[in-house]
């Protein structure tokens, strides 16, 4: 099975979880930490063109419909934008939602405002590509915001797998034996990954030297965002596994 097929296929079979996952965060302090973070570094127009890349179950698409923003979510996986809709029709909300590939997006030149994706990135077979459509889909002005972290560097580079080993170890010691991030099949999940392109990328830093060399006029990385939206110390302990960061830029 070619790789692109088996990450759609892991991502289809997670979209349960992931779709009980937001609604934990819809109702707590992390929907407005994220509502501040995204609206703080957007352009300024009080009603924006949003696309939600790798939308998932719908969580940017919620919170940032209710703040008066017409938002697009798209997804590679059916499953996900089944979810997505059920989410915000159980909220009373609408948004467009569509089954796309991120790397060959079906809109018109200068069509958003604001694209903004969660933790989807490091999953793309071509991130370059995808970046490049992202810029030509964006109105001059426009902003692209994208949030992630290294996931899987430590299954291919031994000094972050001995920085990894040492930060479980002291979550086992301090929390109890740490469980994984709770996907169907973790197995399936460190085998696709350790043959992603980004896995053995340093980042932020290849995302901004990408931006700026496909052409936007500014970039700019916040390495300490997770922590504007991170509830207690056992979470800001296991976040501390993968760091978080927001790359940002503008057209």
């Amino acid at each position: 099975m070619e790789l692109s097929s088996r990450i759609k296929n892991f991502w289809e079979a997670d979209a349960e979880s992931y779709s009980e996952g937001i609604r934990k965060e819809l109702s707590g302090q992390v929907k407005d930490a994220w509502v501040k973070i995204i609206l703080e570094n957007a352009p300024p127009q009080k009603e924006l063109d949003i696309l939600d890349v790798g939308t998932g179950p719908g969580f940017f698409p919620i919170i940032l419909t209710q703040e008066g923003h017409r938002v697009t979510g798209i997804d590679l996986t059916e499953n996900m934008i089944a979810q997505a809709k059920r989410n915000l029709e159980d909220l009373g909300l609408s948004a467009e939602l569509l089954t796309m590939d991120c790397q060959d997006l079906q809109f018109n030149d200068n069509r958003f405002d604001l694209i903004i994706c969660r933790n989807l990135t490091w999953t793309l077979d071509n991130p370059e590509k995808a970046y490049a459509e992202w810029r030509r889909v964006l109105r001059p002005g426009g902003r692209i915001l994208v949030f992630d972290a290294c996931w899987n560097l430590h299954l291919v580079s031994e000094d972050a797998a001995g920085e990894y080993k040492q930060k479980v170890a002291e979550i086992d010691k301090k929390y109890g034996p740490y469980q994984g991030t709770g996907h169907h099949d973790p197995n399936e999940l460190e085998a696709i990954s350790k043959k992603l392109f980004m896995t053995n990328k340093i980042r932020p830093q290849w995302d901004l030297e990408t931006l700026l060399r496909l052409g936007f006029s500014k970039v700019f990385a916040d390495v300490t965002v997770g922590e504007r939206y991170t509830q207690d110390e056992w979470q800001r302990a296991v976040q501390a596994l993968h760091p978080p960061f927001m790359v940002g830029g503008e057209k």
